[in-house]
């Protein structure tokens, strides 16, 4: 309650108060309302009180009057209100130049109110209030508890909590490092701009709350901050980060989720870059607040994209890719390798940038994290062909390094044979240039005209040309082998061929015919919609 609300309360204005003093400062809170007549009163107070009295003892003493309201300031008192009658028939003077002076809220009350009804008002609201605080509080201790109880992670319950609050949350790892955040409304780069200030402290900073989050021995493990972005906290606030805290503290110690919130973290801010254009600043200013050094000469950008028979279900994606960047980092971080990365949301990537001293560096450190990256699937995902690492260009920027990154994460998502090591996105590709094109109107048609009559006959024969087809040239041409292949002898390789040139009406001997039979059996196997197509 607000001293405004306070004085605009019946049983107030049967007192006909009149603001004297302060009256800028009219929304502080009340914590309590208390009466009080005794000299020393001031060393009984705690601050936030609204304190009541009729100035016994101070009649005739304007250093008693100064002296009380400086002391009521030093303590924090929300507001002081005089009650004429008794010792005063006017506002003493003393009393309000130095509450002038002090900007504190000092209100006259010109006709007799007895004390015990306006203080019983005043307390009975705030009891009220903070009863209905603990009560919505239980209420989300209830709807947190439910979510995880649903099988909802700490990311689904930090974005609850910031949605009840209005406000976005931070979860901080002791020490200051950034676990996750729920941004609420607000862009997540003006969220983590905004911890940035509250943690450095900042002018400028917006208001906080910060609550620990107990760990093991009753230390504290982490924090929860809610930012006050766009206006001041809700009052539920800090009774919503306890209750929450509770009972993420238990989450995070009896699982792998602090690991987990780290890699999501950082894979969302990847992709965030990758989303938005900005300026080389403040890329650096974000990848600051990850732990990223300062000033280190190139950026290596990979992805390890999971591929082949080994990709993992997304149900237990995040918990198995989560430890493979464990693997992986606790390898790195051990040379002192510069790293960012973490799990991207698909949850069957992870991003990662890596600090190089010189583009010698490239290649030697994408074999390095080729090794460690199959090491970790094998150990983590029990096979070391479920993902693929994709190495960009070397960059001397951010700005620069988010390009390349877009590049190899679209290389990272186009079908493709898992290879051995790591794969150069940097190279041109025929299959990320159909992967493209695989939505085209044109190049539908273009598989349908040089496929239509392979695809007709392989539907009701069991001597399939298709395969044949691919074999074919795959092996360059060169009928030997591809019999050998096929395992067929080769007078029926050669029926088949023919029964293929018969069906396109063109020779296999002509390169054009099968450069474009080549690109149209490389598109289809990305429009796997086109035979239905075929009539």
């Amino acid at each position: 309650m607000t001293v405004s609300a306070a004085l605009a309360l019946d049983v107030f204005q049967l007192g006909a108060p009149e603001v004297v003093a302060g009256a800028k400062h009219l929304d502080n809170g009340i914590r309590w309302a208390h009466a009080g007549e005794v000299p020393n009163i001031a060393d009984l107070l705690r601050g936030g009180e609204l304190l009541l009295t009729t100035g016994m003892g101070l009649k005739n003493d304007g250093k008693a009057q100064r002296r009380l309201v400086v002391d009521l300031v030093e303590r924090g008192v929300a507001a002081l209100a005089v009650e004429l009658g008794q010792v005063f028939s006017q506002p003493p003077g003393p009393l309000v130049r130095t509450a002038v002076e002090h900007d504190l809220p000092l209100v006259i009350l010109h006709r007799e109110v007895p004390f015990i009804e306006l203080t019983e008002a005043i307390n009975k609201g705030l009891l009220g209030r903070q009863l209905s605080y603990v009560r919505r509080a239980d209420e989300l201790q209830r709807q947190f508890t439910g979510l995880m109880l649903d099988g909802a992670g700490i990311p689904e319950v930090l974005g609850a909590l910031a949605t009840a609050i209005g406000s976005p949350v931070i979860l901080e790892k002791e020490g200051g490092e950034l676990l996750f955040h729920a941004a609420h409304i607000h862009d997540s780069s003006e969220v983590l701009s905004a911890w940035d200030s509250v943690r450095r402290t900042l002018p400028g900073a917006p208001e906080s709350i910060r609550v620990d989050m107990p760990g093991g021995r009753i230390e504290p493990h982490a924090h929860l901050i809610a930012l006050g972005l766009g206006g001041t906290l809700a009052p539920i606030t800090r009774l919503a980060l306890e209750r929450a805290a509770d009972l993420l503290a238990i989450v995070m110690l009896q699982s792998r989720q602090e690991e987990i919130l780290i890699a999501r973290e950082r894979g969302n801010l990847l992709a965030r870059l990758l989303e938005t254009d900005l300026s080389e600043p403040e890329i650096s200013r974000q990848v600051e607040a990850m732990g990223f050094p300062r000033r280190v000469p190139y950026l290596l950008p990979c992805v390890l994209a999971a591929t082949g028979p080994g990709r993992v279900p997304r149900a237990s994606a995040a918990a198995l890719w989560s430890s493979v960047w464990r693997y992986v980092k606790r390898e790195l971080d051990g040379r002192t390798t510069p790293i960012l990365g973490g799990l991207m949301p698909s949850g069957h990537e992870i991003g990662l940038v890596v600090g190089l001293a010189s583009t010698k560096q490239r290649e030697p450190q994408a074999d390095h994290l080729a090794d460690l990256f199959r090491a970790a699937l094998k150990r983590e995902v029990g096979s070391e062909t479920a993902g693929l690492l994709f190495v960009g260009d070397a960059a001397r920027s951010w700005t620069r390094a988010v390009h390349s990154l877009r590049e190899v994460a679209d290389a990272a998502r186009t079908p493709r044979v898992v290879a051995q090591g790591w794969y150069d996105a940097t190279r041109p590709d025929l299959m990320r240039l159909l992967w493209v094109l695989r939505d085209s109107p044109d190049m539908h048609a273009f598989v349908v005209r040089r496929l239509g009559p392979l695809i007709e006959h392989d539907r009701t024969r069991s001597a399939m040309l298709i395969p044949t087809l691919e074999a074919f040239l795959e092996c360059a041409g060169n009928k030997t082998q591809t019999a050998r292949f096929l395992h067929l002898e080769r007078q029926s390789l050669y029926h088949r061929l023919s029964r293929i040139e018969d069906l396109i009406g063109e020779s296999l001997g002509a390169e054009d015919t099968r450069l474009g039979l080549h690109l149209a059996l490389r598109a289809r196997r990305l429009m796997p919609g086109v035979e239905q197509d075929v009539t």
